[in-house]
């Protein structure tokens, strides 16, 4: 999923079992809350952070038109992913999407 910082979806691809409106608005409230709290600390906007669960993980990656949001389960490996998702990041950021 893409999201705006303010939660509007710009693209969404997500399983049966997620509702965009309410991946998007949470998504958004993350994003905000890590953002203020990064300028709290005097610390400069995140390039990407994650979210570990109980049931799951989500990925926020800023690719400055907004954030790439991928929810993921707590067994996928991270390794090979991460790259994954850095990838389509930088084709997003550069509207390179295949």
């Amino acid at each position: 999923m893409v999201v705006t910082p303010d939660g509007m979806v710009v693209a969404s691809s997500l399983g049966p079992t997620l509702e965009e409106e309410m991946v998007a608005a949470s998504a958004a409230n993350m994003i905000i809350r890590a953002e203020r709290s990064m300028q709290g600390m005097e610390l400069e906007s995140f390039n990407r952070f994650l979210l570990t669960a109980a049931h799951g993980r989500i990925v926020f990656v800023n690719i400055q038109i907004g954030f790439l949001v991928v929810i993921a389960s707590q067994s996928l490996k991270l390794d090979t992913t991460m790259l994954e998702i850095d990838s389509a990041a930088r084709k997003i950021k550069h509207r390179r999407v295949e």
